[in-house]
């Protein structure tokens, strides 16, 4: 083995046990939501069988509505995301006019300002609206958060396609929109995939959001009724507490396992075709 080989194996090795520091507290979590009372406090003692105690507990009313909340607003949050920035991202990056240029700027000046500093105007504006305690305020929030980034992203994949196709379609009879769902597309499918899958991580684990516009338990997502289940009903015993979190962290996982290798090839073909 040359010295280059050496070198490259040796950071790959360097990586993996970065990887797995960084895999720890997960390992951790999974560890202590299977742990008896009697051992729980003790971090160093690993469980000699799978106490199931804690997952009855966690296995409530609450966590399935919180499920299906957090389900119901990640997924209307991202198909309106992608449905309007889809779509305004083809328009900004075929149209070369000044004002087009300029709504592209006034786009990207939405990626620059802190969500925090905007909540109180949000808020009035919510009240005003009579959206407060609505799980489609969430949506909406979430989509006008997610709008810059997003047309950013699908502008830069535009501009890999070909025109001809457009004007291929055009010749053909085809009308705009028929043209850009049936045509365009599908050939920013791997936008669309990279879009998701670097993005919804921040709306399934979003905490301030839904505890700022929210106030009805029964439309509540995970993360707060998490610290909820965990000060109202847990306040000595952690078990349940990272039970529920282990539940709240497999959906997320199982997404990721599944289209781990379509999101890396999105991001290369984005950071070659951008």
């Amino acid at each position: 083995m040359n010295g280059s080989k050496r070198a490259s194996f040796g950071t790959e090795v360097a990586l993996l046990f970065v990887s797995l520091l960084f895999l720890l507290p997960v390992l951790y979590l999974v560890i202590m939501s299977f742990k008896e009372p009697r051992i729980f406090y003790k971090p160093l003692q690993l469980p000699d069988r799978l106490y199931l105690d804690y997952y009855k507990q966690a296995l409530g009313v609450e966590f399935f509505r919180s499920l299906f909340n957090s389900l119901l607003v990640t997924v209307g949050g991202l198909a309106l995301t992608i449905f309007v920035a889809s779509m305004a991202g083809y328009v900004l990056a075929r149209r070369k006019e000044r004002t087009f240029q300029f709504f592209f700027y006034l786009f990207m000046s939405g990626m620059v300002i802190p969500t925090v500093g905007s909540l109180i105007p949000l808020f009035k504006l919510a009240t005003f609206l009579h959206l407060i305690n609505t799980r489609t305020l969430l949506v909406f929030l979430y989509t006008a958060g997610f709008i810059p980034f997003a047309s950013f992203l699908y502008s830069a994949f535009t501009k890999s396609i070909p025109r001809e196709l457009e004007e291929s379609a055009n010749i053909d009879g085809c009308g705009s929109l028929r043209m850009f769902w049936v045509i365009i597309f599908p050939l920013l499918l791997p936008a669309t995939g990279t879009f998701i899958l670097t993005n919804v991580y921040g709306i399934w684990n979003d905490f301030l959001t839904p505890l700022i516009f929210l106030n009805s338990p029964e439309k509540m997502t995970l993360m707060p009724t998490i610290v909820q289940f965990m000060f109202n009903k847990q306040s000595i015993n952690f078990g349940p507490v990272f039970a529920i979190s282990v539940l709240a962290m497999l959906p997320l996982l199982l997404l990721f396992v599944l289209t781990q290798k379509h999101m890396l090839r999105g991001l290369v073909m984005g950071s070659v075709k951008g």
